[in-house]
């Protein structure tokens, strides 16, 4: 399969073994000698991901020098991973984790450490305290059994000097490109927040979505970041503005550093939690034919929504239950097209990383040039969602006989199985189009028992 583009990802081992350092190695980190929260604090250093090797060689010998413990994300690939928030928000740009003995030695290490990392960039790392550039502090608690907690310090007795451009200013939710009124905080995430607001541009007063993008969040080997995907987004919305049933886009600017995307309001819930609502505690068998038609109504709409966007010839490369907006209506919209891919231009070339893991096709994941098959993964994946409303990173797994086995006592769909299993096959040419899904679908509503077709939310 043709790669979109290749790099080369540098894994941190050789470079502390380079260094003679002994450490310990997991499933994502590696760990130099045995944390504790005796110094009360922790020190946190953020990291483009580009910039990481050059970082650490820089670093290691201040390191060396102390007592302090210390653990280092286990490479580049895994701090693509971290900066996007896949192992928890509260981790994202957390690249190396020192814990010092005492406050003393902390102090040296942060002072040491200003000396030398000011040039480098790093996402935010959030409820920390910022005392440099990429310098980070968080306040440190270890239990009984050693376990450490970390959080967000007071500044009452802070003891490291705190410059007055890094005092975190009260979170007061003021006016946002000077035309719009923040009323409610959707989402934190470690990219960005996202807000609903109020639009006060020509005194209109409508309700609109503003999608933020921090400063070197999601960075990438290609010199991008958070800013350009928004860019990136926003051309596509233009593009796609009345051929697909999505909210439009109506403005983007930059401000101190954050870019944002402001969206007409979409009133209604995400597919995940509407799904999740009617099988709470229920197995799919257990539902009568009605709700089963009613939530194959919604996936329905989901596919055809994915089609209208591959025959505009787009991929949208991130379809998951989070990404389909349930409207009050009973209308089904999509959202987030951020990591989208024109197979007219090529563009964006390379094509943007990563993907939500449990719906990503494994090829986007080895960066093969996109393809519609991705989206059809994905809509595999949502499906089997759909069915289980179980969490697609634990209940897919790559022995798919098992996961036939599983689909089947908790479902007895045999056709949509069936169809699940093409879908999520990892090579291409054996999944259906969406013009397959859909008929499939039809056919199964068709010979719902006891079906009443006006209940049933059809295709936008």
């Amino acid at each position: 399969m043709e790669k979109a583009f290749t790099i080369q990802l540098v894994a941190y081992a050789p470079i502390l073994k380079s260094s003679g350092i002994k450490f310990k190695e997991d499933e994502k980190t590696l760990m130099v000698g045995k944390p504790s929260g005796k110094a009360g604090y922790a020190i946190l250093i953020s990291s483009r991901t580009l910039d990481a090797p050059k970082l650490l060689k820089e670093i290691l010998p201040i390191l060396k020098k102390t007592k302090a413990a210390y653990r280092i994300i286990k490479s580049q690939h895994d701090q693509y991973r971290l900066n996007a928030g896949a192992f928890g928000e509260e981790e994202a740009g957390k690249v190396i984790t020192i814990f010092p003995d005492d406050i003393d030695e902390a102090k040296d290490i942060v002072n040491n450490l200003k000396a030398i990392t000011n040039v480098f960039k790093g996402p935010v790392i959030i409820n920390a305290q910022r005392v440099g550039e990429i310098i980070y502090i968080q306040s440190v608690t270890q239990n009984a059994t050693q376990e450490i907690t970390l959080f967000m310090p007071s500044l009452k007795y802070f003891p490291f000097e705190l410059n007055k451009q890094y005092r975190q200013k009260k979170n007061r939710l003021g006016l946002i490109g000077k035309a719009y009124l923040p009323v409610q905080l959707i989402r934190s995430a470690a990219k960005g927040n996202i807000y609903k607001a109020i639009n006060l541009r020509h005194l209109k007063l409508d309700w609109c979505l503003i999608k933020q993008g921090k400063p070197v969040a999601l960075d990438d080997h290609f010199d991008r970041d958070m800013s350009d995907r928004l860019i990136w987004q926003k051309k596509v919305l233009d593009e796609l503005k009345g051929k697909v049933y999505t909210p439009d886009a109506i403005d983007h600017f930059s401000s101190n550093g954050y870019h944002y995307l402001v969206f007409n309001y979409a009133e209604g819930d995400s597919l995940g939690n509407v799904i999740r609502g009617h099988l709470a505690g229920k197995k799919w068998i257990e539902l009568n034919d009605e709700k089963k038609s009613l939530l194959l109504g919604y996936f329905l709409q989901a596919v055809t929504l994915v089609k209208e966007i591959h025959e505009e010839n787009f991929v949208h490369r991130d379809v998951t239950d989070s990404n389909f907006i349930l409207l009050n209506d009973g209308k089904i919209c999509v959202i987030d097209f951020e990591l989208s891919y024109s197979l007219i231009t090529g563009q964006p070339n390379p094509p943007f990383l990563l993907g939500t893991f449990g719906y990503v096709a494994p090829e986007q994941v080895q960066h093969a040039v996109p393809d519609k098959k991705e989206d059809i993964y994905s809509l595999g994946a949502l499906l089997c969602f759909v069915l289980t409303a179980c969490k697609t990173w634990e209940f897919i797994t790559p022995n798919h006989q098992q996961l036939k086995a599983k689909l089947s006592r908790l479902t007895n769909e045999r056709v949509l199985i069936d169809l699940i299993m093409k879908c999520l096959s990892n090579s291409r040419s054996e999944r259906p189009t969406a013009d397959i899904l859909i008929a499939t679908l039809h056919h199964r509503l068709k010979n719902s028992n006891n079906l009443n077709h006006e209940k049933i939310p059809m295709a936008v």
